[in-house]
């Protein structure tokens, strides 16, 4: 059971990380396709996961502004191979008839082990659509991405288990086939299904079931062909993930006959061990009262002796005596070790609670934020997960006409995010020289390119508005889109992507875009934490709920909405923990 732990858990990890793979690709693959950067993209990626066989992916001409539609990319020898062009790649899935269904299926999901003949290997394949909005809000599914996972590595792991001296392993199919077997001929060749009769002695097919369709794991009586039909445990553990099975095989006459002689021999010497002692203790009393009185002063001496003790003397009751000592000096040195890893635990607690405090000093909380002006009125939320944060937000004014608006995200957790995150804000604001929204990113990331030693990475969105005109410039790298929600109640997405991220590529430049604001038009600023919030059941909070409780907030003040939308998800949520930063903007326009 121990081995089959370990052993389900190395596959668990490749079936969970080549199906997160597959579904992050369909994810982003839309918009790394707009900036022509997907080849690096997945080449990257399965570089990095070796159990990696291929990646495929197809999307519909009907996405227009793609440079390419199919991209296929493969382990070569000790290179990696690419391939992208107008026309699908598939090469060994298309022979899968089984595979059809995962193509239309809705969620995709995983296919039955197949022999790939470019590399003469084992694959599986996990398929994640690649969804788009359309004009409407609506999702449409536009094509497909699909990850083989390579069974090599598996088979070997399996086969490599040792079950006492004849046991064995091997891993099913959700249909029965073997994945993985000692006979390498028998893999994909045949099931579970195709097991003789005398494997069970029973109903055959109801214990087979047994197998493959339970979810917890289980033990039952077998008589393997392998084992020339001789009674065996059976254990299975499922493998919840896509359905698979680990099944370990150990004969009964392994499991229990080899006890029978251990018993004995337990019983013998115990029984010679008392006699040992009883006749030690009596020599001890008869023999030996002046050795025990001197372990009786060594014991009143406990509290005062330190330290391991060197010359040792030949009698055995002394050696026991300052082996009592050198244990109490062992032990108080283990307390005091104990004792200095608590300050140090308490230290670090203290020092991030500090470094909460410090960075909580730093965010504007007072409201109104400009009391001297009537033209404008802005509110905002900011709930770290953890300690410390690495979103961002900022307003300042670059003039009297000008006001900037930020939203950032940055990549990451814990203290290095958050001081990631106040470089970032400072690099905008003292980069914030002219009310150009483009030229302002720009700078900045050049400046967190050449200082960004962690890899750290910014999305960012910075509006710059003219408050005379109402006119909103703003450039988007990256970030969730923003809303505005006209005084009509009408709701207008700022769904344009201007760049990649900040910190990445110090020579990338940046577009922008531009909005009129009217009277009491509200824009609405937020982080992905707010629409990726997950409640007690594991879903999503979601755009399509957030744009819903935007739209039946007209007419309210940015606190008032505000106070809404945060009674709103924290219901949603319920009594399941936050799982990411929280942060939103939201900004009035009152001039008309």
């Amino acid at each position: 059971m121990t081995q089959s732990s370990g052993v389900t858990g190395n596959v668990r990890r490749h079936v969970v990380t080549t199906s997160e793979v597959a579904k992050n690709i369909a994810d982003q693959v839309i918009f790394y396709g707009q900036q022509d950067h997907v080849d690096l993209f997945i080449k990257s990626l399965i570089d990095k996961y070796t159990f990696l066989n291929a990646i495929f992916i197809n999307i519909d001409s009907t996405v227009t502004d793609l440079q390419h539609w199919s991209y296929f990319t493969y382990k070569e020898g000790d290179t990696t191979a690419l391939v992208r062009g107008e026309h699908s790649y598939q090469e060994c899935i298309q022979e899968q008839e089984h595979f059809e269904n995962l193509l239309t299926h809705p969620s995709g999901g995983w296919s039955e082990p197949y022999l790939c003949k470019r590399n003469n290997s084992v694959v599986v394949a996990y398929c994640a659509p690649i969804f788009i909005k359309n004009t409407d809000k609506k999702e449409i599914r536009v094509g497909n991405v699909i990850c083989e996972l390579s069974l090599a590595e598996l088979n070997k792991e399996v086969n490599g288990m040792k079950i006492g001296e004849e046991g064995f392993a091997l891993l099913l199919s959700k249909e029965g086939v073997y994945i993985t077997h000692p006979k390498p001929d028998w893999v994909l060749n045949r099931s579970i299904y195709d097991l003789p009769g005398e494997v069970y002695k029973r109903n055959m097919s109801a214990r087979t079931d047994s197998i493959l369709k339970s979810r917890k794991p289980g033990t039952m009586i077998g008589y393997p062909e392998m084992l020339n039909y001789e009674k065996a445990m059976v254990y299975y553990t499922p493998i919840v993930e896509n359905g698979w099975t680990l099944v370990s095989v150990l004969p009964y006459n392994e499991l229990y006959e080899p006890l029978f002689m251990p018993v004995l021999q337990m019983l013998f010497f115990s029984v010679l061990g008392i006699l040992i002692i009883y006749l030690t203790v009596t020599y001890i009393i008869n023999r030996q009262i002046e050795p025990l009185s001197n372990v009786t002063q060594q014991l009143k001496r406990f509290s005062n002796l330190t330290g391991p003790y060197t010359n040792i003397p030949e009698n055995e009751v002394i050696q026991v005596a300052e082996s009592l000592n050198y244990m109490k000096s062992w032990y108080e040195k283990y307390l005091q070790t104990q004792s200095d890893e608590k300050r140090k635990r308490e230290q670090r607690h203290e020092d991030m609670k500090q470094a909460s405090e410090i960075q909580q000093s730093f965010i504007k909380t007072i409201y109104p934020a400009f009391p001297d002006r009537t033209d404008i009125d802005l509110f905002t939320t900011y709930k770290p997960a953890r300690g410390v944060s690495g979103d961002l937000f900022d307003y300042f004014f670059i003039d009297d006409d000008h006001l900037v608006l930020t939203m950032g995200d940055v990549s990451g957790k814990g203290v290095p995010a958050a001081f990631f995150m106040s470089v970032a804000q400072t690099t905008i604001k003292t980069n914030a020289l002219v009310p150009d929204a483009k030229s302002i990113v720009k700078r900045a990331n050049k400046e967190l390119c050449t200082s960004n030693q962690h890899q750290f990475f910014l999305t960012l969105f910075l509006g710059i508005l003219n408050l005379k005109t109402g006119n909103l410039e703003y450039c988007n790298a990256a970030h969730t889109p923003g809303y505005v929600l006209k005084r009509n109640g009408k709701l207008l997405g700022l769904d344009q992507s201007h760049g990649l991220p900040l910190g990445l590529y110090p020579d990338k430049s940046y577009s922008s875009a531009n909005i009129q604001l009217e009277k009491n038009d509200t824009l609405i600023l937020y982080t992905d934490g707010v629409t990726e919030m997950l409640n007690e059941d594991d879903m999503h909070y979601g755009v399509e709920r957030f744009e819903e409780n935007l739209k039946s907030l007209v007419g309210l003040s940015p606190k008032e909405m505000t106070k809404r939308l945060e009674t709103s998800y924290k219901t949603y949520r319920g009594h399941a923990l936050q799982s990411d930063d929280i942060t939103m903007l939201i900004f009035n326009y009152k001039k008309a």
